[in-house]
């Protein structure tokens, strides 16, 4: 197949993703981990009170099965799907959402079904970026040909690849463009503002049984995973990096595994351009491919920005409140392009490693990383509509503070041991009001 077909192949699946402002929606990943209450350590997708046991009782709550050789690995309701990642992280992916009162109600809805069953077994559904207590080698793969295959190719990978697989937990969001201008400029801020969205989510205070030091667990575990297909997308903040640029990035990558006519298929150290010379790809099969990289932000037929550490109810809709009105607002998007175009790749590089060294009190941008923050906070309000103000109020107060989640859980942490985390699990209680509190 000629390259330029190829080519084309990628730039349709993102032209396909265009949109009419007014139709511009919303998409949260909420991940979580599943630990015992009484000693923290991670639940096994296995055995009696495991992940998969969890999911055979959710079904009874109106949501359809969703199965691999006649494991139960996820499941949808009303346009909204749970799934699993590999070490049994339970992941509630949101229906694309037109406002944040929408997507907190979905949200509401799926806590309220799950966690009575997760108390039931003395558990609890915790929302950190990373895994409080069990060692990366004693969780096991969930039973999902993906995951087999990705598990293998990434021992040859960086040293935390499996830490990554295994451990994380993260709060993902996506956005619309209209068209490929669009694209390129919330594609390029998003870029810019992911090492300052790491901080603004961080939510990692343990790391290998300790009280992590420094900054963004996950950050330092995605840039030990697999340089190719992790961190930005190389000459991302070039002048000009659009459809044909990122559809030369897929091109170029491993993708591990392809799904081809239902079947997963290992495809070793192959590219996906020399891959297309032997398949002929659909759409939906395109797009899997396009899913098999994962930067801080990726494109499909949207913009997913994947930097940000879960984070517990009500922080994780202050968070998604802050990217819908960075991106949603015509004045407030071209202010921070303006900034990212000044902005080159070394320049993101020291972004980022003044985050992960020195958090709030790194210099990067020409201010403090606090105050750039600060004006995150103050100029998202532009892009967001009456009564979604106030959804930013918990996370923006706790950043007044020069804090994240992951500082007030080391603080308590060193108080109370492990048990302090209890603040980030999830339980029945929390209602709309709890947002202001």
């Amino acid at each position: 197949m000629e390259y330029e077909k190829k080519i084309n192949y990628i730039i349709d699946v993102l032209k396909k993703g265009e949109k009419k402002e007014e139709d511009f929606k919303v998409g949260v990943e909420f991940e979580h981990i599943i630990v015992k209450e009484a000693s923290y350590e991670s639940i096994s997708y296995y055995g009696r009170g495991g992940v998969e046991a969890i999911l055979e009782e959710l079904l009874s709550k109106g949501y359809e099965g969703i199965y691999e050789k006649n494991h139960l690995i996820g499941m949808g309701k009303n346009g909204s799907f749970v799934s699993l990642e590999p070490g049994s992280q339970l992941e509630f992916s949101t229906r694309p959402c037109v406002g944040i009162r929408e997507i907190e109600k979905l949200y509401l809805s799926f806590v309220n079904d799950i966690v009575p069953i997760i108390e039931k077994e003395e558990s609890l559904m915790l929302a950190t970026g990373f895994l409080p207590k069990t060692s990366i080698d004693k969780i096991e793969l969930i039973p999902k040909k993906r995951y087999v295959y990705m598990s293998k190719y990434f021992k040859t990978k960086g040293k935390y690849a499996h830490y990554m697989m295994k451990g994380t937990a993260s709060l993902q969001v996506s956005i619309d463009y209209a068209n490929e201008d669009d694209f390129i400029k919330k594609f390029k801020v998003a870029n810019f503002l992911s090492p300052l969205f790491s901080l603004i989510t961080d939510n990692a205070p343990i790391f290998e049984g300790e009280i992590y030091r420094k900054n963004s667990v996950r950050s330092m575990i995605w840039d030990n995973m697999d340089d190719d297909r992790c961190g930005n997308v190389a000459g991302v903040m070039s002048k000009i990096f659009g459809y044909r640029q990122y559809a030369e990035y897929i091109l170029g990558i491993e993708p591990v595994l392809i799904e081809k006519d239902g079947r997963i298929i290992s495809t070793g150290d192959e590219t996906v351009e020399s891959i297309m010379d032997n398949y002929l790809f659909n759409q939906n099969e395109i797009e899997h491919i396009m899913t098999m990289v994962f930067p801080d932000v990726r494109a499909k037929r949207f913009i997913e920005i994947r930097s940000g550490d879960s984070l517990p109810y009500p922080l994780n809709l202050a968070y998604v409140s802050l990217i819908k009105g960075i991106f949603y607002n015509e004045k407030t998007l071209d202010y921070f392009f303006a900034l990212a175009e000044e902005v080159g790749e070394q320049d993101l590089a020291k972004l980022k490693e003044s985050v992960l060294e020195l958090g709030f009190d790194g210099q990067a941008t020409g201010s403090t990383n606090m105050e750039f923050v600060s004006d995150m906070f103050e100029l998202s309000k532009r892009g967001l509509i009456t009564g979604e103000i106030e959804y930013l109020k918990p996370l923006e107060d706790l950043m007044l503070k020069r804090k994240n989640a992951s500082i007030v859980s080391k603080e308590l942490i060193e108080q109370k041991g492990l048990d302090a985390l209890k603040w980030c699990a999830l339980n029945t209680s929390m209602d709309e009001a709890t947002r202001g509190k």
